[in-house]
């Protein structure tokens, strides 16, 4: 009998134990009392802005995060960026983000970056995500187990409107991993679906959607920029891939990655953000906001940037 009761009164200190845990991890609770930003939920980032202050949003997995950095963009244009990216992020996860957004913000010019397409979210795992769902509404801890990082990750190396700082260089091969062929690597099609639906929710909410590729030699060949470009061929949309050689954007993975060839790190990101910003610069009309109420404190936030970049303290 007394083992029944202690298994018993085991398994409801364990259960009370996870609750308070998923209370603990959840982004409304992180984002009040730990200076969290990214890896976070994106309504946890959310937070930490003013709404209906932001003009550009990045969208993604963590190719997204890894190569645009916003604050490049505030102190030479002085436009309002986020990057929402996520980590292991599916394109599902990426429209769910985007409407979530919606509810306090209103972005006009709306970036994905490509990968989360090449990503299986087919409808025959939708079985095992309504079971994931009802796990996750009774035990929140198990959607935010990753937020226990998030107080150590944000003294470690600091958050800049989403982007992660990393100065670390692994060496990839500078090889030409862009050669033309006779291949197209398709798209799944309810990847394809979902993307239009996400277009959609642009149109309605007066975005514009812009599809990018990051530079990654494990994830991009020509085989993929082909079937890209017929997708946003389909979609009247415009997509700008920068693993093209080219003269403006010169990469070099021997220097410009953290981990051979798959992320960009901090130099290789300012490139690459560097790129896209004269590329939006040139092509749409987006307000300066440096005169306007968010300055001041987009403005301390950069001054924080540029040291971390440079290393200083």
């Amino acid at each position: 009998m007394k083992k029944v009761v202690s298994g018993v009164l085991f398994f409801v200190i364990l259960i009370v134990i996870l609750i308070f845990l998923g209370f603990v991890f959840s982004p409304k609770y992180l984002s009040k009392n730990i200076n969290i930003d990214k890896k976070s939920d994106v309504d946890a980032r959310l937070a930490k802005e003013a709404d209906y202050t932001l003009d550009i949003i990045v969208l993604g997995d963590s190719l997204s995060y890894s190569s645009i950095s916003p604050l490049e963009w505030w102190r030479d244009y002085g436009y309002a960026c986020y990057n929402f990216g996520l980590v292991g992020g599916k394109l599902t996860d990426v429209k769910k983000a985007y409407s979530s957004i919606l509810k306090s913000q209103n972005p006009k010019l709306i970036l994905l970056e490509t990968n989360v397409l090449y990503i299986d979210d087919s409808r025959d795992n939708e079985a095992n995500n309504v079971i994931s769902s009802a796990i996750n509404s009774i035990f929140p801890v198990t959607k935010y187990h990753e937020n226990w990082k998030a107080p150590f990750m944000d003294k470690r190396s600091g958050f800049y409107k989403g982007f992660t700082i990393s100065h670390t260089i692994a060496p990839g091969e500078n090889r030409d991993y862009m050669i033309p062929d006779e291949e197209k690597d398709e798209i799944v099609s309810y990847n394809i679906e979902t993307i239009q639906e996400i277009n959609e929710l642009c149109i309605q909410n007066g975005g514009i959607l812009l599809l990018y590729s990051a530079p990654s030699m494990k994830n991009y060949n020509f085989s993929r920029h082909k079937a890209l470009c017929a997708l946003a061929a389909d979609m009247n949309v415009e997509y700008v891939d920068l693993n093209l050689p080219g003269d403006d954007l010169k990469i070099d993975f021997t220097t410009d990655t953290r981990d051979g060839g798959d992320h960009l790190n901090v130099y290789g990101a300012i490139k690459a953000t560097g790129y896209l910003g004269r590329y939006i610069h040139d092509n749409y009309s987006l307000p300066d906001r440096r005169g306007t109420d968010i300055a001041p404190s987009w403005n301390e936030l950069l001054e924080k940037y540029i040291k971390a970049v440079n290393n200083q303290k």
